[in-house]
């Protein structure tokens, strides 16, 4: 289980008033094949249309984030480079053009991986940006990768001419993170998005430098997968897949209809024999949770937690039997799972009234 596993948060933020104050546009370059970086000498002053597609295109992609992070050092704050830059930046946001360079330096340092391509790097100062009720400034760093082919129409004496070009998508940019001008003594609030996820380290960790922030819709999601990792290690090798899913399946069921997690409840119902509780206990530790054992539930982030909850049985006979989490009963008492002696096999036998 990866460090960023089950980061996932929703924070009420828009966009709709957000101002584009200042833009700084350089070239990063890739250390390992020994690129050289380009650096402009001025800030970019956008015309009005242009300002709105660059708008469209940074904040776009974090309209679905749902993944909040803060900058985070093993020794000291100060050092973590990118927290360092923004600080400087929101201090003092002409010293955007400067703290910028800094930025794609750095970007550069951690470009080790061969796989990592040349690409812009836009470097913006926002204000405006509701975050949490509270208007804030943020800075954004966005890198964009990958060019798109368009063809060009153009008139040439009598005729309609094409010629294909290359650009930058304005859907999608690939690499990215806005930072936001709040709790600056906890590493600030940011989000990041990685649409080219060729190295997993590079963006998040060698260059931000993040950690997720723990909320209720953190441990809302590390529980989930906590029981996903229960069902898996300890139910099933002490009974079957079917005992795998409806624990899941009691579990979703309880996520869906509680308001708040009580792990005394959650035991007293899921887990009655010492065994099992012990297990549990030990993945609570693992996970980080031995600490947290009542939280409110966060709806959105059982939503984005769908993929955990597997609901087929599948066999090596190429048959597939499908359970109903809605309803986490229904396995125990219309399935039933036996061995036939004879034949020497396994089997599930499927209780129902008719075929629909």
């Amino acid at each position: 289980m990866g460090p960023f596993a089950g980061a996932y948060l929703r924070v009420m933020f828009q966009f709709d008033n957000i101002q584009l104050k200042h833009l700084a546009l350089h070239r990063v370059g890739n250390r390992h094949r020994e690129e050289t970086n380009f650096f402009s000498n001025a800030l970019l002053d956008p015309h009005e249309d242009v300002e709105v597609a660059l708008k469209r295109y940074f904040l776009r992609p974090f309209k679905k984030a749902s993944s909040l992070y803060r900058f985070q050092h093993s020794s000291d704050l100060q050092l973590n480079e990118v927290y360092s830059y923004a600080q400087k930046i929101f201090e003092d946001p002409l010293q955007l053009l400067e703290q910028s360079r800094h930025i794609v330096e750095h970007l550069y340092n951690q470009s080790n991986h061969p796989n990592i391509k040349t690409g812009e790097v836009y470097v913006a100062y926002f204000s405006d940006l509701l975050l949490e009720d509270e208007l804030v400034d943020a800075i954004g760093i966005f890198k964009s990768e990958r060019k798109s082919a368009f063809l060009k129409i153009t008139e040439y004496l009598s005729s309609l001419q094409l010629s294909r070009i290359e650009g930058i998508d304005i859907d999608q940019f690939d690499k990215g993170c806005l930072i936001a001008d709040t709790l600056e003594e906890d590493g600030y609030r940011l989000f990041t998005v990685d649409n080219n996820n060729y190295d997993a380290q590079y963006w998040p960790y060698h260059f931000l430098n993040v950690d997720f922030v723990e909320d209720k819709h953190f441990h809302t999601m590390k529980y989930l997968e906590l029981c996903d990792d229960f069902s898996r290690s300890f139910v099933a090798p002490q009974s079957d897949k079917r005992e795998q899913l409806h624990f899941m399946a009691q579990a979703a069921d309880y996520f869906q209809q509680n308001d708040a997690f009580q792990l005394n409840e959650f035991t007293e119902r899921f887990l009655p024999d010492e065994p099992a509780q012990h297990a549990f206990s030990n993945l609570r530790t693992d996970y980080g949770l031995d600490q947290v054992s009542n939280f409110p539930i966060s709806p959105q982030a059982l939503k984005e937690s769908r993929r955990l909850f597997k609901n087929r049985i599948q066999l090596d006979t190429k048959i597939q039997i499908q359970l109903d989490f809605q309803h986490p009963d229904i396995s125990e008492r219309f399935l039933e799972r036996g061995f036939d002696e004879e034949r020497g096999m396994h089997y599930y036998k499927v209780y129902f009234n008719e075929e629909l």
